[in-house]
């Protein structure tokens, strides 16, 4: 019997994150039929919305939809599309418009359906409850209001992919596709998937989001925070302490904590680590400089100092990272 999958169309959704997933289930349904023609399609699907009118996506393209969700051919898995990019402070607005979705997934997951959600779709995931206790990911830079918003759910935000079986949820933007392949894994089998990324040309060994987050991606507009944020940033080849940094903008140091935290929960210290981590991506990334130069320009003491908080932040080492993100690669 095949596995049948409901693609919730939403007002305001990414429109790849619903014809995404049709374009990787019909490629593994014909990668199975090149192995056995016999065999019946290992998906069926079907696109529904709220009131099953068409929905136009956040690109502005129209949506088709098989139908209403009431009412619907019963299926073994939902699926959550994002909603588009919005801002932390829009995300409030677009979960409030599906609140009468909350008790059908509800309803949906206690008759034994399974629910997976995208991006800031897993916002209205959480809304609903069901995560709460359980391991999640969403698009990286919502995760403090995620965690803010939902402090039962255990978050890890650099995860591609989360699974507790009945609920999954990715990342920020394309790891849709990230997602589709994990569930064409637990439905059909590693080798149906690792073809299907083939022939799609995706990678699938992505494990996590940490390559991809740009840190301190949420920027202060508190003028003290501001000036020694533009400070740092032109001095990391220097030892920065945070006496030094609060005498360049004329606070105390116990000021400078304070302000750091409430604007952008970080210590200044922790400040200064991530945008050495980011200054050393940019290094990677578009130049040819031998590491040891790079470890000089960011005022690390060493080399192997440098590549473990690398690792700690990105998931990969300064090598690693130049192979897959460098402009020469």
């Amino acid at each position: 019997m095949s596995y049948r999958v409901t693609l919730l169309a939403l007002e305001g959704c990414f429109a790849s994150n619903v014809a995404g997933a049709i374009d990787l289930f019909d490629t593994a349904n014909q990668v199975a039929a090149r192995q056995d023609p016999s065999t019946e399609p290992i998906f069926t699907w079907q696109v529904l919305s709220p009131g099953g009118q068409p929905v136009r996506a956040s690109s502005g393209c129209m949506l088709a939809v098989d139908g209403p969700v009431d009412g619907a051919p019963p299926a073994r898995l939902i699926m959550i599309p994002a909603f588009g990019s919005p801002r932390p402070s829009q995300l409030a607005a677009a979960i409030g418009r599906y609140t009468d979705l909350i008790p059908w997934l509800r309803a949906q997951h206690e008759a034994g359906v399974a629910i997976a959600a995208t991006c800031s779709g897993s916002f209205l995931l959480a809304e609903s409850g069901l995560l709460d206790g359980r391991r999640a990911t969403t698009s990286w830079w919502l995760a403090d209001a995620f965690a803010e918003r939902y402090a039962n759910v255990d978050l890890d935000v650099t995860a591609m992919v989360t699974d507790n079986d009945d609920l999954l949820c990715s990342g920020a933007g394309m790891s849709h596709l990230d997602l589709s392949l994990h569930i064409i894994e637990r439905v059909a089998g590693r080798d149906i998937a690792h073809q299907c990324a083939r022939y799609v040309v995706l990678d699938d060994q992505r494990r996590s989001q940490a390559p991809y987050i740009i840190l301190n991606h949420i920027r202060s507009h508190d003028p003290v925070v501001v000036k020694a944020e533009q400070w740092i940033r032109a001095n990391l080849n220097r030892t920065l302490r945070v006496e030094d940094i609060a005498e360049q903008v004329a606070v105390s140091p116990r000021t400078l904590i304070r302000r750091f935290k409430e604007h952008i929960g970080d210590t200044p210290q922790a400040f200064v680590r991530k945008a050495r981590i980011e200054a050393g991506k940019a290094l990677l990334e578009n130049t040819n400089l031998r590491l040891s130069e790079i470890v000089e320009r960011l005022g690390y003491e060493d080399a192997s100092t440098f590549r473990r908080a690398f690792k700690r932040y990105t998931d990969l080492s300064p090598r690693d990272y130049r192979r897959r993100f460098g402009a020469g690669r």
